[in-house]
C-alpha cells in the first residue's frame, strides 16, 4: 500500500510529457493481495511512461507516432474501465489519466501520423560493421578508450575481445569519432593478407597516409625492406602530427599466428611491432578479436604481454539498447515494436547485436512480403507472432555462419566445452554443476575449465549455481543440430 500511494503521488504531480518521462518508478509488487484491478491500472499508467519516453527520446517518426497512439490508447482504456476500481483511489486514477491524455494529446500534431504507401527501405545491418548514427550501446567502453587515448599522456595498446559478432569491428570504426581530433584510428583487418611482412606494413602505412595525407614511400623499395622503410614512414608521420596520437586497429589479431604459422610472418612480428610503440608515446596499438593474448596457444604474443592494459570485453548489449537499435534504425523508419515483441527479442538474443539485427532486418522483409507481394494489409507494427514467424522460417538457415562460428570456437581452448553445451542445450532454464558432471562424466578439474572458457567468451551465464546458454537462439540451434 505504501508502494501504491508514493506511485500515485508521483504520477499526480507529473502534468507535462516532460516530467512524465522522468519519473522514476519503484518495482511493483509481483503479487497483488490487495486492490488488483488498482494494480491493473498502475501498470497500463507504467506502460504510459515508457511509451512517452519513446515519444520523446526516438529519432524515428513512426516509433514517436505508434508510441503515442498506443499511450493513448491505454489512457482512454482507463478511463473506461474507471467502475472496475476501488472506489478510495477511483478519482485519483481517472484524474491522472486524464491528465496525461491530455498533455499527450497536445503534442500529437508535433508527432504527426505514417502512411505506408510502398516497400520499406530496409535500414537493419547484418553482416558488415555498424557505422555512423546506427551504432548504440556501446558508451562504456568509449569512456574507457577515451581515458587510455585521450586523458593520458602516453597512449595505451589495448586488446578488445569478445564473443563473434559482437561489435568490435564497429567500435574500432567508430572511436574516431567518439574521441574527436585528438587521436588518429588507422584500421586494418589481418585476416584479408595472405602475403608477408611488407604486405602489412604497407597497409598500415596507406591507410596512415590517406588519413594523415602523409606521402607514401616507394612501395618497391618498401617491399623490400619493410620493417625499416615502416620506421621511417612512422618517424615522418611523428613530425606530422605533433600532439595528436596515433592508433594503429588490427582487426582479427589471431590471423597473425595463423601467418607466423604458413612462414608469411616471422615468428619475431609482435616483437616488431612492439618497437614501434617503443618509439614514441603517441603511437599505440589495438588488437581485436575473439581471445585475449593470453588465451592464444603459441607464444608469439609474449612481448606485447607487459605493453597493453587489462583486456577489455566486449560483452551483449543491455536490454535498452537493444530496444533503441530495434526503433531508431533510421529517423523516418515507418514500422514499430509492441513493448513485447522488444522484450520477446532481448529474450531469445541476449542483446547480442549480431541477431537483434538479423531478426529486424527479417522482420522488415517479412512486413513488405506482405503488404507489398502478397497484398495482405497489415498494421504497421512488429508483435510477438511477427518475431516468432520471422524465427521459425528461414532465421537459422540465415544465421548460419553465427551459430557454427560459435559452436567451433567451443572446440578451441578448453576441451569438452561442446559437450558442456550439449547438456545445456537440453535444459532452457539451465542447470547446476552436479547435473552437469554427472550428464557429461567428466571431472571436476575438467568440468571447472570448460566453464570458464565458456563463461569468459559469453557463450554461457552462471548465477546463483544455476548454469544456462546465454543466447536462447543459439541453445535452440545446438538442441536442433548438434544433439
Amino acid at each position: 500500500m505504501f508502494i501504491l500511494a508514493q506511485t500515485l503521488a508521483q504520477f499526480k504531480a507529473a502534468t507535462e510529457p516532460d516530467t512524465i518521462a522522468e519519473i522514476k518508478v519503484s518495482a511493483f509488487p509481483s503479487e497483488h493481495y490487495l486492490r488488483s484491478a488498482t494494480w491493473d491500472a498502475m501498470n497500463g499508467l507504467h506502460c504510459v511512461l515508457k511509451d512517452t519516453k519513446l515519444i520523446l527520446g526516438a529519432t524515428s517518426k513512426s516509433a514517436r507516432s505508434f508510441a503515442l497512439n498506443r499511450a493513448i490508447g491505454k489512457l482512454r482504456s482507463i478511463q473506461d474501465d474507471a467502475n472496475t476500481l476501488p472506489q478510495a483511489e477511483r478519482g485519483l486514477i481517472v484524474d491522472i489519466a486524464q491528465t496525461w491524455k491530455k498533455a499527450l494529446e497536445r503534442i500529437a500534431q508535433e508527432v504527426g501520423n505514417i502512411s505506408i504507401t510502398e516497400p520499406v527501405k530496409n535500414p537493419y545491418i547484418i553482416g558488415d560493421p555498424v557505422v555512423g548514427n546506427l551504432f548504440i550501446g556501446r558508451e562504456d567502453i568509449m569512456r574507457k578508450l577515451e581515458e587510455l587515448w585521450v586523458m593520458s599522456s602516453h597512449l595505451q595498446s589495448i586488446v578488445l575481445y569478445g564473443h563473434r559478432r559482437m561489435g568490435k569491428t564497429s567500435i574500432l570504426l567508430n572511436i574516431a569519432n567518439f574521441l574527436g581530433s585528438k587521436v588518429k584510428v588507422i584500421y586494418v583487418n589481418l585476416q584479408k593478407f595472405s602475403g608477408g611482412m611488407g604486405e602489412v606494413f604497407l597497409e598500415i602505412s596507406d591507410e596512415i597516409s590517406e588519413t594523415l595525407n602523409v606521402s607514401l614511400p616507394d612501395e618497391e623499395d618498401f617491399l623490400k625492406h619493410p620493417s625499416l622503410n615502416f620506421k621511417r614512414h612512422l618517424k615522418k608521420v611523428l613530425k606530422k602530427i605533433d600532439t595528436t596520437g596515433l592508433i594503429i586497429a588490427l582487426d582479427e589479431f589471431e590471423s597473425i599466428e595463423e601467418l607466423i604459422k604458413l612462414n608469411q610472418l616471422p615468428a619475431n612480428f609482435m616483437t616488431i611491432l612492439r618497437s614501434f610503440v617503443q618509439m614514441s608515446p603517441k603511437i599505440a596499438f589495438a588488437f581485436a578479436g575473439l581471445h585475449t593474448l593470453e588465451e592464444m596457444t603459441e607464444d608469439y604474443y609474449q612481448p606485447f604481454f607487459s605493453s597493453v592494459t587489462p583486456p577489455i570485453k566486449v560483452g551483449f548489449l543491455t536490454a535498452a539498447a537493444t530496444a533503441q537499435i530495434l526503433d531508431n534504425p533510421d529517423p523516418d523508419f515507418p514500422l514499430s515494436y509492441e513493448p513485447e515483441a522488444h522484450k520477446t527479442i532481448y529474450n531469445l538474443t541476449h542483446g547480442q547485436p549480431y541477431l537483434v539485427q538479423l531478426i529486424a532486418f527479417d522482420l522488415v522483409r517479412r512486413y513488405n512480403d506482405q503488404m507489398f507481394e502478397r497484398g495482405n494489409p497489415r498494421d504497421p507494427v512488429f508483435t510477438v507472432e511477427d518475431v516468432d514467424a520471422v524465427i521459425n522460417g528461414t532465421f537459422f538457415q540465415n544465421g548460419r555462419y553465427y551459430f557454427t562460428g560459435v559452436w567451433g570456437q567451443a572446440a578451441e581452448g578448453a576441451p569438452h566445452q561442446q559437450d558442456v553445451l550439449k547438456v545445456l542445450a537440453s535444459h532452457p532454464e539451465g542447470c547446476d554443476r552436479t547435473t552437469l558432471q554427472q550428464t557429461t562424466g567428466l571431472d571436476e578439474t575438467a568440468l571447472n575449465n570448460a566453464l570458464e572458457t565458456l563463461s569468459r567468451h559469453d557463450v554461457i551465464i552462471e548465477a546463483g549455481g544455476n548454469i544456462r546458454i546465454a543466447v536462447e537462439l543459439f541453445r535452440m540451434w545446438v538442441k536442433q543440430n548438434q544433439l
